[in-house]
C-alpha cells in the first residue's frame, strides 16, 4: 500500500510542479511555456532527489492530441515557397553527417567514450532505437539516453531563448496567439478533431510511419484542415494539458539519477548538445543565405531536438509546421537507414 501511495504522491507532485512551471514560463513570456515550464520544474527537483513522477500513462492520449494541434497549422499555401523548401530539405543529409561527426569526435577525443557509445550518442535522432542498439552491443545505455534527452532539452530551451533574444515579441507565444475556447469550436468540428486523435495512431500504424501516434493524427488533422472540412484549431486548454503531460514526463525521467553519479555524463551531454545546435545554426544560415528559407524555420528543421518538440516550437513562433515536420521525418528515416549500417561497421571494429 505504501508504494502505491508513494507513486500517487509522485504523480501529484509532478502535475502540480508542471502547472506551476507552465504559469511561470507563460508569465515571463517564454515560447512554448506549457512544455518548457513543466519540463524544467520537474527536471531540476528530479535531479535533486525529489520523487517526482511523470504522467506517462497519459502519453498515448497526449501525443495524438498534439498531432491534431500541429495538423491544424497546415494551410493551403504550405508549398508557396517550394524552391527554398526543397533546397533546405536537400541540406538535411549534410546536417546529419556534420552533426554526427562533430559529436562523435567530441565523445571519443574529449569524453573518452568507446566507439559504440560515442556513435549512438551522436546520431541526431531515434533515442529508443539508439538505446536499444547500445544495450545489445555493450554500449553505455545510460550515456546514450542522457545524450539524446539532453539534446532535446537544450534544443527546446536554447532555441526558445535565442528566438526571444533575436526576434522578441514578433514571434508570438505558444498557444497564446489565437486562443481557442471550447465554445468557439463547432460541435461537429470538435467531433472530427477527436476522431483524428482517436484514429491517428491506427492510421500511423497502417502507413508504417515513424512516431506514428503523433504523425498519424497530424496527417488526419492536416487533411481535415487543408480540405477545409475543419476551420478551427483544438481548444487551447487541451493543447496546454497535452504539452504539460509530455514536458513533465521528460523532466521527471531524470528521477533516480543522482546528480553526483551522472554529473560527468550530463556535462558531456550538454556540451555535445550545444555543439550540435551550432552545427544546426550553420546549416540553417546556408539555407537562409543561399536558398532564401526563413532562418528560424531552417534552424528548427535542423535542430537536434525531437519532431514533436521542434514542430510545437515552430507553431509557437509562427513558423512553417509543415516544413519542420517533413524535415524531421525525413531526417529520422535517413538516420535509421544509415545508422544500422555504420553501427555494424563500428561494432566489428570494436
Amino acid at each position: 500500500m505504501v508504494p502505491v501511495m508513494g507513486n500517487w504522491f509522485g504523480y501529484a507532485l509532478g502535475a502540480v510542479l508542471g502547472i506551476i512551471g507552465g504559469i511561470v514560463m507563460q508569465a515571463i513570456g517564454s515560447p512554448l511555456p506549457w512544455y518548457i515550464g513543466p519540463l524544467m520544474f520537474n527536471a531540476i527537483p528530479a535531479l535533486a532527489g525529489v520523487p517526482v513522477r511523470g504522467l506517462n500513462m497519459l502519453r498515448p492520449v497526449a501525443l495524438p492530441v498534439l498531432g491534431v494541434v500541429l495538423g491544424s497549422a497546415f494551410l493551403p499555401d504550405i508549398f508557396a515557397n517550394a524552391g527554398a523548401f526543397v533546397f533546405a530539405l536537400s541540406l538535411i543529409p549534410v546536417f546529419i553527417v556534420a552533426s554526427t561527426s562533430v559529436n562523435y569526435l567530441y565523445y571519443r577525443r574529449v569524453a573518452h567514450l568507446d566507439p559504440i557509445t560515442s556513435y549512438l550518442s551522436s546520431v541526431p535522432g531515434g533515442l529508443n532505437d539508439m538505446v536499444l542498439m547500445g544495450e545489445q552491443s555493450g554500449g553505455d545505455s545510460r550515456q546514450i539516453a542522457l545524450s539524446h534527452s539532453l539534446r532535446v532539452i537544450v534544443s527546446v530551451v536554447g532555441i526558445a531563448v535565442l528566438v526571444v533574444l533575436i526576434a522578441g515579441d514578433q514571434t508570438g507565444q505558444a498557444g497564446e496567439r489565437g486562443l481557442v475556447a471550447f465554445g468557439e469550436v463547432p460541435p461537429l468540428e470538435l467531433l472530427i478533431l477527436l476522431g483524428c486523435a482517436a484514429f491517428g495512431p491506427l492510421a500511423g500504424r497502417l502507413l508504417r510511419i515513424p512516431a506514428r501516434a503523433i504523425l498519424g493524427a497530424l496527417i488526419l488533422s492536416a487533411i481535415a484542415h487543408l480540405t477545409e472540412v475543419v476551420h478551427t484549431a483544438p481548444p487551447t486548454t487541451i493543447s496546454r494539458a497535452a504539452q504539460m503531460v509530455l514536458g513533465g514526463a521528460v523532466g521527471a525521467s531524470f528521477a533516480g539519477m543522482h546528480l553526483r553519479v551522472v554529473a560527468r555524463s550530463i556535462m558531456h551531454g550538454l556540451i555535445a548538445a550545444v555543439l550540435a545546435i551550432c552545427v544546426s545554426g550553420s546549416i540553417a544560415l546556408i539555407a537562409y543565405l543561399a536558398g532564401g528559407m526563413d532562418f528560424f524555420a531552417s534552424l528548427l528543421s535542423y535542430a537536434p531536438g525531437g519532431l514533436m518538440e521542434m514542430s510545437l516550437l515552430a507553431l509557437a513562433i509562427n513558423q512553417s509546421v509543415a516544413f519542420v515536420t517533413i524535415a524531421h521525418t525525413m531526417r529520422y528515416v535517413i538516420v535509421m537507414f544509415t545508422a544500422i549500417f555504420i553501427f555494424n561497421l563500428l561494432h566489428k571494429r570494436d
